[in-house]
């Protein structure tokens, strides 16, 4: 039983008490007054009681809008939370579709530097020139569209790293790509194509897993 509730039981007997004294009390005056203090007694407890029931009240009230304040703050922050989730999502997205393009034409033309006829006999020398060139001048252009990106969300760390590496080692393999045909001798001409070959296929590794990292994370 709690301190107020033995209170209000005392000062309830306290109320009883006075009016069974009035009851037995003899005399007019006596009588009266006991009936009148009495009375006064029972007014004190009846207020008593209801301040207590009233506060009762208010403190349920209350712990009903603490909880009720405190369930709107973890919906407003679970909302901020979703909005900052679909927020970043975005920027990955708007992001990635700028990345992918990089990453795809990496990966052409570390195939093609692979795969193509460095000695083919059906065109002449200055069109081999020409085309080793326009490889180099668009592994330039990828370059400096790759330069142009940034990001702080930290899980692109890995996936930026590989294509910075990539396109470094697709700029070596395209001046390879031109110095072959610069060759002094059939071994220069031996060493530079082996060396733009490997560092092509390397480059394509690098794009490939970046790829491969980028494609998991949607």
């Amino acid at each position: 039983m709690s301190l107020d509730i033995l209170l209000l039981a005392v000062l309830c007997g306290l109320t009883l008490l006075g009016y069974m004294i009035a009851i037995n009390a003899h005399g007019p005056i006596r009588l009266g007054l006991s009936y009148f203090l009495a009375t006064i007694l029972l007014a004190g407890t009846v207020w008593v009681i209801v301040q207590h029931v009233n506060q009762g009240y208010d403190s349920q009230e209350m712990e009903k809008f603490k909880k009720l304040e405190m369930e709107k703050k973890e919906v407003e922050e679970r909302v901020l939370s979703q909005e900052e989730a679909l927020k970043t999502n975005k920027e990955r997205m708007g992001f990635v579709a700028k990345l992918n393009p990089i990453i795809t034409a990496g990966t052409a033309y570390s195939n093609m530097l692979v795969s193509i006829d460095l000695v083919d006999k059906t065109v002449e020398l200055e069109t081999l020139l020409a085309k080793a060139n326009d490889a180099q001048n668009k592994v330039a252009l990828l370059k400096k569209g790759f330069d142009t990106l940034s990001t702080k969300d930290s899980f692109f760390v890995e996936p930026l790293a590989l294509c910075k590496d990539g396109i470094q080692m697709l700029a070596e393999a395209a001046q390879y790509f031109r110095q072959y045909y610069n060759a002094e001798d059939a071994d220069q001409e031996a060493l530079r194509e082996r060396i733009m070959r490997q560092k092509a296929r390397n480059a394509n590794e690098k794009f490939q897993k970046a790829g491969t990292l980028i494609a998991s994370s949607q």
